[in-house]
């Protein structure tokens, strides 16, 4: 199903008031009846008493169910936080299953006294399939405090004269981009929405994977399995699976990630250097004696534009894609 039938879909369905269509109402019916035969045909009190658990439990379920459309339907109408982009990435399996579940042509179920339904052979609960729903949504607050981050880099950096220190604090901002963004908000959605302006960090990452820039990512060729070795290429589609590993380990999602966010913010500081303070640093970079920083970089890029070429991470041993 294409985006824009999707969208007009669930926008239509989350208008509705929750209610409980003909055929649920049969399927129930049918349930209690077949539940009240059993009941009055055993004197075992403590089958009565099962009985009347799994009669409560039916109900708690439709009750359940109609609250996850309602709310799940009205997430998924909301332009401001679920795009294209979100349907784009949602689960596959999961966005192949909601048109369905959505419009009560299939039925939940309970397991372990938990509801929710059959996807593509697999029972997942209403809170599990709300969960990838969060996952594709764009987090909205975590870009207000990236933008935050950005002006307050733009504002220091425009700050600076040509006879003080200029080099970008690497470590420092790295520190508080990961503690006070990246392990503050959604990682699933900061890596796989706009974020940095108009760019999306998966994009980024699965293009150098295409391209063998990945290094540049702070990934090792020895993190990196080609799906298809066979054609001695790592496709587009190559690209995926590979990423798709790397999003399982969140711990290394986390790293790369804020390498990512905080060399865009370095890439802000040095653009938002005033001019001679520019032109000091490029007549430093060709000075043999000049003593240079470590994080020193001079960025091509422009603001909200930029091309990202991190720094790497520390690889953990035994961490395998």
């Amino acid at each position: 199903m294409e985006y824009i039938d999707f969208y007009k879909n669930v926008r239509a369905i989350s208008q509705l008031d929750p209610d409980v269509n003909e055929d649920q109402q049969n399927q129930i019916a049918n349930t209690l009846k077949d539940m009240k035969k059993k009941y009055l045909s055993t004197d075992d009190k403590m089958e009565k008493g099962r009985l009347n658990e799994k009669i409560s439990g039916l109900a708690n379920a439709v009750m359940q169910n109609e609250t996850f459309i309602y709310e799940t339907s009205d997430a998924l109408a909301d332009t401001r936080t679920f795009s294209k982009h979100s349907y784009d990435t949602l689960n596959p399996n999961v966005k192949a299953a909601l048109p369905d579940i959505l419009n009560k042509r299939t039925y939940p179920v309970i397991k372990g006294g938990k509801t929710g339904y059959e996807v593509n052979g697999n029972f997942m609960t209403l809170g599990q399939i709300q969960d990838e729903v969060k996952k594709a949504r764009i987090d909205k607050s975590s870009i207000d405090r990236y933008n935050v981050m950005r002006d307050d880099i733009i504002k220091s950096a425009g700050k600076i004269q040509s006879s003080e220190f200029s080099d970008f604090n690497f470590k420092k901002i790295r520190a508080n981009c990961f503690d006070n963004l990246v392990t503050q908000g959604n990682v699933g959605s900061m890596a796989n929405n706009p974020l940095v302006g108009n760019r999306v960090f998966r994009d980024d990452l699965e293009q150098a994977i295409t391209k063998g820039t990945y290094k540049d990512f702070g990934i090792t060729d020895d993190m990196i399995v080609d799906p298809t070795p066979a054609d001695n290429s790592i496709t587009p589609e190559d690209a995926k699976v590979i990423y798709q590993a790397i999003e399982q380990d969140e711990e290394l999602l986390k790293n790369v990630l804020t390498d990512y966010l905080t060399q865009s913010l370095a890439n802000n500081h040095y653009t938002n250097l005033k001019p001679e303070v520019q032109r000091n640093r490029k007549m430093n970079q060709y000075t043999p004696q000049s003593i240079q920083s470590n994080n020193t970089y001079i960025p091509q890029s422009t603001q909200d534009n930029n091309q990202y070429i991190p720094q790497a991470i520390a690889y953990k041993p035994g961490m395998k894609l």
